[in-house]
């Protein structure tokens, strides 16, 4: 996941100084924008990326903080909400979660499963999930996580012979997949502040095949 960081900074970095630079050329002020109006908004996403990766690393506390703080920040600064009216509440709501979730190192709760079955379908939401799939007819199925990992071992299972697709939503969490080494491994999958990656090296397999699809936003999701 060190690399998906690294490649959100850059992204972050790379777009503020092109706007600034935009803004040195007058550009926004045909319009009345201002760019440090602009800044001064969004800046709370910087502690909602923060958040984000502590929850994909799975250190629960400091995640929920960082993560509600932001988040009660942008919408003070979007909705011109009173900020203190607003924090009382939420801090509150992060309390209770953080003693629900919490375990020994202030990390997720997590479970760890094996299934044989032959299709899969996980939602996680603030939640910690190790699966590991030793199906002998592996055919795909569908991966939902919402401020939350999961950890999907496929070494040990065995693709269809028509082949598996597995379909991925993340959003700010974490997905990791191992995969099987005895298939053909095809991955397509879009980032919106957030890193999909694949580890995968090309194989002289024409199938079975299998497919990973989605989608991940302030999160990552890695296959290897």
């Amino acid at each position: 996941m060190r690399n998906s960081s690294r490649f959100i900074l850059g992204v972050i970095l790379i777009t503020l100084g092109i706007l600034f630079l935009i803004e040195q050329t007058g550009f926004f002020g045909r319009f009345s924008i201002s760019i440090w109006n602009l800044v001064w908004t969004f800046w709370p996403l910087i502690l909602i990326f923060l958040g984000t990766r502590l929850l994909i690393e799975r250190n629960t506390n400091g995640g929920l903080i960082l993560l509600v703080l932001g988040v009660v920040f942008l919408s003070t600064n979007l909705f011109q909400w009173n900020f203190f009216a607003v924090l009382w509440p939420v801090v509150i709501i992060t309390i209770g979660l953080s003693i629900l979730l919490r375990r020994e190192g202030g990390s997720f709760n997590t479970s760890t499963t094996t299934t044989s079955a032959g299709k899969m379908n996980e939602s996680v939401v603030f939640w910690g999930v190790d699966k590991i799939v030793n199906s002998k007819e592996f055919k795909g199925g569908e991966l939902n996580v919402a401020f939350g990992g999961i950890k999907v071992d496929l070494r040990d299972a065995k693709i269809s012979k028509d082949g598996a697709k597995l379909h991925v939503n993340c959003a700010f969490g974490g997905v990791e997949i191992l995969v099987p080494k005895d298939c053909r491994v095809i991955t397509n999958g879009t980032g919106i502040l957030g890193g999909w990656e694949s580890k995968v090296e090309e194989r002289k397999i024409d199938e079975p095949v299998l497919e990973i699809t989605g989608g991940v936003a302030f999160g990552g999701v890695e296959i290897k």
